[in-house]
Order: C-alpha cells, then sequence, then structure tokens
C-alpha cells in the first residue's frame, strides 16, 4: 500500500501479476502513441521515441550480428550518453541481458562479469576500457565493439530500414540485466534480475510519481541500479527522461542548470548530492512535483531544509538494496520533525517481516533483521550459488516456494507501520549512494607488498557523512606504508567510494576476546581534533600548497593528502566541495570559482591556480611536510 505524495491520504491496492505489462512492451507502445515526443535527452543529444525505437533496432540487430543472444550478456563499458540508453534497451528487444560498467569502474568488476556470465559482446569506448591482458585470460573472449563506430544517426538509419524483429520470445524470468556489488570476500558481486522483476518494480510506480507528462532528471549513473525507477517509468509512460553526462553530474551548477534548462518536473539524488543541489544559488526551476532521493540515509535536516527550499513540491524516500529490484519501500510524506525518516511502507507486491536470529518476527518498536520477500526479490548472485543460497532464503512465513532476501540491515517498525532503518549487521556500508564492503576493502590493501593485515571501518569521526578509514599493519621488517601508494594501489581495484580517505599504521593489531580485530580499540586510535596520522604524501609543500593542504585537512578531517591526490577519492564529495569553497574564497576572496574545483581537484592545481589569479608564485621556499598539518 502506499500513498500519492500530494497528500490526498488516497491509497492504492497491490497490483497483480496480470496487470504488470511487460517492459519492452509498454515501451513500444509509447513509440506508437507518441512517436514524435522527446523520450531521451543526454549531454546535449535529444531523441524522440520513434528515433530511440530505430536506433535501439539498428544497435539490436548489429549486436545479434556479434553473437548476443537471450541468456547472453552485453556489457556496456561507455561513458554515459545517448547509445548507453540505446545498448540496455537493445538488449531487452533482443531478449539478452545487459550490464552497465563505465570504463571508469574497476577492471576487476569487468571481469567478474566476463567469468560469472555469458558475456558476448563489450560496447567499449576506447582500447583501455576493456583490457588485452583480461581478454587474453578467457577462453572464449567476447567481441569488442568500438562505441566510435556507432554514430546514433547511423544507428537511427539502419534502424529505419529493418523491416521487422527476428528476435525469438522469451519469459519474463529471464534475466533483463546484471548489476555489480562489493563482495566481502573481495569479489565482487552479479546481482540478476529478471524482465518481470524490473516489470513489477516499474508499476509500483505510477500512484507515487503521478500521471501528468513529466520530466524526469536522474543524478545517477547507468551502472547504479538506482537510476533504473525513475529511467523505465519515463520510457514506459511516454515521459521525458534527461540524464546527466559525466561532466554534468559532477558539476552542480551544471546539473541545476540542466534541471532548469529542460524545465524538470521529476528528480532523484542521492541524499548528499541533493544536499549540495539545495545549496547552489541557481536553483531548481518551479515546474518540479517531485523529488525523489535514496541510495543513503536520509535525515530529518536534509527533508527540513527542503521544505525551506521547495516548500510546495513533495519529497519521498525511497529503500532498497540491489537485490530486491532497485528499491522495495517508499516514505511518501517524511516529517523532518521526527527524530529519523523512515524508510516507509513496501512497494505493492512486496513483503517486509523483521526477524530475530531465529526468523521469529519482532514486536513492533523493537529491532530486527529485515527480510523482503515477493515480486520485487531478484533471481540470485550470477555464478555464486552457496552466497545465493546464503542470502536468499525460503519464506518461512509464507506460501511454499516463497524466498525472502536476508537485507543484513537493522530496523523496526513504528507505531505507525513504517520501517525504519537502524544500520547493518555486517560490514557493508554505503558512501554516497554506492553499496560497499570493508571486508573487499581490507582485502584489496592486504594484496599490497607491504601491508600485513588491513581492517576497515566506516565512521563518522565527527564528519557529515560517513568516511572509510583504513587501519594497516605493515609486512615485518618494513616501514609504514606510505598513504599516497596505498591509495594508488586501490585505485583500479576499487570504486572511488571505497577508497580509504584516511590510512592509520598500527605496530600490532588489537585483538578482543574471541581473538578478532578489537575494532572499539581501533576506532579509539582514530585521530582527534581533525588532524591525520599516516604520513602525508611526498612533494613540494610551501607558500600555496601548505595553506590549501591545511585548509583540504579542515574540510576531510584528515591531512593524509598528498598534493596530487584527487580530492574525491581522499573523502571528497559535492557537499565538501562546497565546504572547501567557502574556506578557500574566506583566505583569498573570489580567486576560485566553486564549478573550477570539479575540474581543479588537487593541492597542487589549486594553489597553482590561486597564485596564477593572483599573480604570485605558487611555491616558496621548499620544506619537509609535518607528519600532520597543524590546525
Amino acid at each position: 500500500m502506499t500513498r500519492h505524495p500530494g497528500g490526498t491520504g488516497a491509497f492504492v491496492p497491490a497490483k497483480t501479476p496480470s496487470e504488470v505489462r511487460p517492459v519492452w512492451a509498454a515501451f513500444r507502445s509509447q513509440v506508437v502513441a507518441t512517436p514524435e515526443a522527446t523520450a531521451l535527452v543526454v549531454g546535449g543529444v535529444s531523441l524522440t521515441y520513434r528515433e530511440l525505437d530505430h536506433a535501439t533496432a539498428g544497435l539490436a540487430r548489429l549486436l545479434w550480428q556479434h553473437g548476443l543472444r537471450p541468456g547472453r550478456v552485453v556489457c556496456v563499458r561507455t561513458q554515459q550518453s545517448a547509445l548507453s540508453v540505446v545498448a540496455m534497451l537493445a538488449a531487452l528487444r533482443t531478449g539478452a541481458t545487459w550490464a552497465v560498467l563505465e570504463p571508469d569502474l574497476p577492471v576487476g568488476r569487468f571481469e567478474a562479469l566476463c567469468r560469472d556470465v555469458d558475456c558476448a559482446v563489450v560496447l567499449s569506448e576506447g582500447g583501455d576500457a576493456v583490457p588485452v591482458s583480461a581478454l587474453a585470460a578467457m577462453p572464449a573472449p567476447p567481441t569488442v565493439v568500438d562505441a566510435a563506430d556507432l554514430p546514433l544517426t547511423r544507428l537511427v538509419q539502419a534502424g529505419q530500414e529493418l523491416p521487422s524483429d527476428p528476435y525469438p520470445p522469451v519469459p519474463e524470468q529471464s534475466p533483463a540485466y546484471v548489476a555489480y556489488t562489493s563482495g566481502s570476500t573481495g569479489v565482487p558481486k552479479g546481482v540478476l534480475v529478471s524482465r518481470g522483476q524490473l516489470a513489477a518494480s516499474i508499476s509500483c510506480r505510477g500512484p507515487v510519481y503521478g500521471t501528468e507528462h513529466s520530466v524526469f532528471l536522474i543524478a545517477l549513473r547507468l551502472s547504479f541500479d538506482g537510476i533504473l525507477g525513475g529511467m523505465f517509468w519515463s520510457l514506459t509512460g511516454g515521459h521525458t527522461l534527461v540524464l546527466p553526462d559525466p561532466r554534468q553530474l559532477v558539476r552542480v551548477a551544471e546539473f541545476v542548470r540542466l534541471a532548469r534548462e529542460h524545465r524538470v518536473t521529476h528528480l532523484f539524488n542521492i541524499p548528499s548530492y541533493y544536499r549540495a543541489v539545495l545549496q547552489d544559488p541557481g536553483g531548481l526551476p518551479d515546474t518540479l512535483r517531485l523529488v525523489v532521493v535514496g541510495g543513503e540515509v536520509c535525515t530529518p535536516q536534509l527533508v527540513g531544509a527542503h521544505h525551506e527550499r521547495l516548500p510546495r513540491t513533495p519529497i519521498v524516500n525511497e529503500y532498497g538494496p540491489t537485490e530486491t529490484t532497485i528499491a522495495c519501500t517508499v516514505e511518501t510524506d517524511p516529517d523532518p520533525a521526527r527524530d529519523r525518516v523512515p524508510i516507509g511502507r513496501p512497494w505493492p507486491g512486496v513483503r517486509t517481516l523483521v526477524l530475530d536470529e531465529r526468523l521469529r518476527e519482532v514486536p513492533a518498536g523493537e529491532r530486527g533483521e529485515l527480510y523482503v520477500g515477493g515480486s520485487l526479490v531478484a533471481i540470485g548472485y550470477a555464478n555464486q550459488p552457496a552466497r545465493t543460497a546464503e542470502r536468499f532464503i525460503a519464506d518461512p512465513h509464507g506460501r511454499p516456494g516463497g524466498r525472502l532476501y536476508r537485507t543484513g540491515d537493522i530496523a523496526s517498525v513504528d507505531e505507525r507501520g513504517a520501517l525504519h532503518y537502524h544500520g547493518r549487521t555486517d560490514d557493508q556500508a554505503k558512501i554516497r549512494g554506492t553499496r560497499i564492503e570493508l571486508g573487499e576493502i581490507a582485502s584489496v590493501l592486504e594484496s599490497h607488498p607491504g601491508v600485513e593485515q588491513a581492517v576497515v571501518l566506516c565512521e563518522h569521526a565527527g564528519q557529515d557523512e560517513p568516511q572509510v578509514i583504513a587501519f594497516v599493519l605493515p609486512t615485518p621488517g618494513s616501514g609504514p606504508p606510505d598513504a599516497s601508494k596505498l591509495r594508488e594501489h586501490c585505485r583500479g581495484r576499487l570504486v572511488e567510494q571505497a577508497t580509504p580517505a584516511l590510512f592509520i599504521p598500527v605496530d600490532h593489531m588489537p585483538l578482543d576476546r574471541s581473538t578478532k580485530a578489537d575494532r572499539a580499540a581501533l576506532r579509539r586510535l582514530i585521530p582527534t581534533h581533525r588532524q591525520a596520522s599516516g604520513g602525508t604524501a611526498g612533494g613540494d609543500w610551501s607558500g600555496h600548497r601548505l595553506a590549501v593542504a591545511r585548509i583540504w585537512a579542515e574540510v576531510l578531517g584528515h591531512s593524509g593528502s598528498g598534493p596530487d591526490d584527487n580530492f574525491f577519492a581522499v573523502g571528497g564529495s559535492s557537499m565538501k566541495v562546497i565546504d572547501l569553497h567557502d574556506r578557500l574564497d574566506k583566505r583569498w576572496p573570489e580567486a576560485l570559482r566553486v564549478g573550477e574545483l570539479f575540474d581543479c581537484i588537487t593541492i597542487a592545481a589549486q594553489a597553482q591556480r590561486i597564485a596564477d589569479r593572483l599573480g604570485e608564485p605558487a611555491l616558496g621556499e621548499t620544506y619537509a611536510p609535518p607528519a600532520t598539518y597543524e590546525l
């Protein structure tokens, strides 16, 4: 049961399976009904429903010629673009499966995909996106198709010339996509979601998203499954989908300008990103009818800031692991006056249970582990039957044959029947909307020759959002490994959000009574007063560089950044960029614009830019930096 966000209080009944229309059929019906309506806008490229359909037909035929079939996968390893969306639709058209893995995602995820599924084709963007070494190790490597050879105009023309689709029908139980998440053993997990599960998730959204024609802007990348709800709700309902290109996504001011340019009516963000959007002086357009947040914890402070800035625009909070097909619960009217924002009530067709360790339901108000059942529970993990059996269990409270997904999230039900999130039972966390596994990070660090053991925590540490903090025990006979070298080791193996913001060397790993790493003792080692141990990367430290470095330390809460480290890889975020700009502007008024900080992302570059504007040298007398910046 869900409530319309407009405050009518009208509830809608759960849809029966017969009412759920297949996603591809729903899209095709919109092509017939509104062929000249704008379907997709990405990075300055605009396609009507007819053009999008023709481009999809042209690419589907090409991928089919390269061996794409039902049961096989096309890997979309391109930057976010109209072609990326066309490729996803082409997979639906042929009955095959898609997996989006942008080129900047770790190559380990691409290798895991090729290990776990039958990858037939890789749509690639340049030679570096698909390493030759990875392909050489495969007994039957996929065909690599260069996206540069596939201009949209040519695909549209090719699709116009095709008389009909030759593809056989596939059952709705067939996989639609595989989405990769972190794995606790260091091996990424591919979550398989069926066409029917995707359709069921999309069919739930009408009563919350509304029925009027909409322009939906989504602040996510296509590899993040949270994008799929608004994306396919738009494309199956005759609405307009607007997606930022990579540059527009990282530049909040450009993203907000995109919203104004297209007069968007619907907006999806992760909460940390939305905080920065609300602070943009340009402001969102007055056409906005609904804001949706999801992917991480939504706070009462954020809801309050939203109501203050957009008093007439409803905000809803969605929750759901990848294994429950995009989102499984929704809170349609969060109250900023309450202590916490609920994750809400289940979508139609979804069952949520809060159970104890013996799988018994706990009383209202008490905490237990959240289990999810119903039509949105995914197929399982690709090529990982043991892991699937561990997390997808038989439903002891439902009909025979039913399954529950064990989320690992601690939850409770309040007096109104709404679910509340209280953290994790394991070592998972979400950083800026991306789920990470602390065990995976530790495994990657322990593969470094200078690290004997690593323990990773996710802590607020006085910050406005969690930080990944790694405690590293050096290998015998070696000194503490350099933080910049450890950070470089993590790049290419971990997503940006999982790269530790802070490395703390220890001379021994404290143990608790069960001989496990004593996390409470490790937390006491986290530096206070916004200083950090662990050394500072080498390089020239003087003049503006040292001054900028001290400001970075104030913003990030640690001083472990080298002159050439990426701000976003050492704990920075879109929200912290605003804080960084405020502090830099106070020291050097109008020397830097906030938008420049999304391109100018290192201490060295920012110091040089400031020096250039002031007509001063960036470096003065060179000397070695202290172990920590004195704040």
